[in-house]
């Protein structure tokens, strides 16, 4: 009966995409090919500093800040596009002036859950733990700086749907689909494409190499990649049973009661390190009180067993996205991605 058990699980996740969009809600349907951008419209100018809450204000310098809400060299859009049939929202920062050239293009994952860590607005004021959007783009802005169109995911999960958060389920499919909605942008050079996970983005990140998005290397920050052991650590959450952002595993996940093993390690990258055939950044905070620095040791062990690319870089003390270590951070993302990207492993 066990094994008979394991089977119907095993067949149920590999069928996760057809069995979980039966169960979801359809809200904003759409009918064009996946990946289609349908529009966009100019994204909201950044509060001002000042304006930023306690938490706010200790993610960023003010300097920094300022910079990237009056800065002029890059437009920023909130695009919508089509995948598996629904209109998905997103963030899209790309060159005022392109130039006759292509531009590599990071794809970013998000982290958070339904509402909590949205991108684009979720209509709380923005600058706080409740909503960290404008915290995001700021800091998507010193990437692209760097030299890079920016294209993220909101993932579908709004209105109806927004409590119904798989977490690593359906929603991987919005994150490929930014790679056609990329081919689209003739200022993309679609043979220099990265992407970069942050907490849950990173699983996500994981998630979309397993299924073969063809992107060069990929960078994650206090990525999650034993999703049960960090669900275990974070029993204030009550993210298996629900809270005021998710429905919770345990009633969104199918057969939750006899597949939860299997659901849990089908998210969880560090069982099939074998699978991440993309060299991969791993950053973490040795003191991240969100997702213990354990995750990044553990993927990196099991990436080391398989023989993988990878490099880890462990910053002493800092917080869950590595604010303190910015600069440094982010130099080595853009440093990680172009040597991969010229071909120097």
């Amino acid at each position: 009966m066990k094994n008979s058990i394991a089977l119907t699980c095993v067949l149920l996740i590999g069928g996760i995409a057809g069995a979980y969009r039966g169960r979801l809600p359809v809200v904003e349907a759409s009918v064009e090919p996946d990946g289609r951008i349908l529009n966009s419209k100019p994204w909201p100018p950044l509060p001002k500093y000042d304006s930023l809450d306690d938490f706010g204000r200790s993610y960023f310098p003010r300097e920094v800040y300022e910079e990237a809400r009056t800065q002029k060299q890059f437009d920023l859009f909130e695009i919508t596009y089509a995948s598996d049939g629904l209109s998905v929202r997103g963030l899209l920062i790309k060159p005022k002036r392109p130039g006759s050239g292509k531009w590599p293009a990071i794809i970013f994952n998000r982290g958070g859950n339904g509402d909590l860590g949205r991108i684009t607005d979720n209509g709380q004021p923005c600058g706080g733990m409740t909503n960290t959007s404008c915290l995001d783009v700021a800091d998507l802005y010193l990437l692209a700086k760097a030299g890079f169109v920016i294209i993220a995911s909101d993932y579908r999960y709004r209105g109806a749907t927004v409590k119904r958060d798989e977490w690593g389920g359906v929603e991987v499919d919005d994150v490929l689909n930014l790679v056609p909605a990329l081919k689209s942008l003739n200022y993309v050079d679609p043979e220099r494409l990265y992407m970069l996970g942050l907490s849950r983005g990173g699983t996500e990140t994981y998630l979309a190499i397993k299924r073969g998005i063809p992107v060069k290397a990929a960078a994650v920050i206090g990525g999650v990649t034993d999703v049960k052991a960090w669900v275990d650590a974070r029993p204030e959450m009550n993210i298996v049973n629900g809270n005021e952002f998710i429905d919770g595993f345990a009633k969104i996940w199918p057969d939750y009661e006899h597949c939860a093993e299997e659901q849990y390690r089908a998210r969880s990258a560090m069982y099939w390190a074998d699978q991440i055939n993309v060299p991969v950044l791993i950053l973490h905070s040795r003191t991240d009180r969100m997702v213990s620095v354990t995750q990044a040791l553990r993927m990196a062990e099991a990436l080391q067993e398989k023989g993988k690319v990878y490099s880890l870089h462990v910053y002493e003390r800092d917080g869950h996205p590595l604010p303190r270590n910015r600069e440094d951070r982010d130099r080595l993302i853009v440093d990680w991605f172009n040597r991969i990207g010229q071909g120097n492993q």
